[in-house]
């Protein structure tokens, strides 16, 4: 029985004229997350995409756990950063699910994501997604001085005691981590599909980002289950100092192609 569906339609300006586009988009199911899974490690392995995340991910966790070690007011800051990431995904990732279209296209040429000529629109998206990540750390710094950062506590105490024995702690966990959720879903909804959708068609930014916001409002469950795939993989990836993410960023960002093409027709 095929998948339910609806129809989306939306127009596009070529030139001086606007052409109309069609767009089916389908209900996903655990069987196509599962597959998309499968098939992004399988673009992961044939490109070997690690070695594209090596010289940036090494250097990085290096830099975050030296400037740690130096100086331990940062460390209210490193959490909000590092899970910020997440808002930067789409964008993080658009490299390797250009890498996955090309393969699927049977193309094994160097992946022309800057090249496209649909730069305009990924640029816009790219630009969003930035924002959104600067505007979740400015909100983060906030929470932290109006929670913990304003509290009394003993010379000296580690700032772990304090985030989890207090509670100033227990009001900054609860806030920024419900803030960050609204953020996390917010990114999701905008740049789940647009991403790859500007990536493999002329479209504009507005029609990107409302077909990528229908496609999850018609794919409630899946949307809540890539979420936290997302999350759960972004967390252990980070977790022995972020060298996990070498496979973890390249495996999403190609699966997220495969849940692309099997969404949106």
């Amino acid at each position: 029985m095929p998948n339910p569906s609806i129809a989306l339609s939306s127009t596009e300006q070529q030139g001086s004229k606007p052409a109309p586009l069609n767009f089916e988009i389908r209900r996903l199911t655990m069987h196509d997350v599962r597959a998309a899974l499968v098939m992004g490690f399988d673009d992961f392995r044939f490109s070997r995409t690690d070695a594209l995340t090596i010289p940036i991910i090494y250097p990085a966790a290096g830099l975050i756990m030296a400037g740690a070690l130096i100086d331990q007011n940062i460390l209210p800051f490193i959490f909000p950063v590092l899970s910020g990431f997440a808002l930067l995904g789409p964008l993080a990732t658009l490299f390797f699910a250009s890498m996955s279209r090309r393969r699927e296209r049977g193309d094994e040429d160097a992946p022309s994501v800057f090249d496209s000529p649909r730069l305009i629109t990924l640029q816009r998206l790219g630009f969003i997604a930035v924002v959104l990540f600067v505007v979740w750390n400015a909100l983060a710094a906030i929470i932290y001085e109006l929670t913990l950062g304003s509290a009394r506590s003993a010379p000296g105490t580690n700032f772990f005691v304090r985030v989890f024995t207090t509670v100033p702690g227990y009001e900054m966990i609860v806030i920024g981590c419900t803030t960050g959720a609204l953020f996390a879903v917010a990114t999701l909804c905008i740049g789940c599909i647009s991403f790859p959708l500007a990536l493999d068609r002329d479209v504009s930014t507005r029609t990107a980002i409302t077909t990528s916001v229908r496609a999850m409002a018609h794919n409630p469950r899946f949307a809540i289950t890539w979420g936290t795939i997302i999350v759960a993989g972004l967390l252990l990836g980070a977790l022995p100092g972020l060298l996990g993410l070498v496979v973890v960023l390249p495996v999403l960002g190609h699966a997220t192609w495969h849940i692309y093409r099997r969404m949106i027709v």
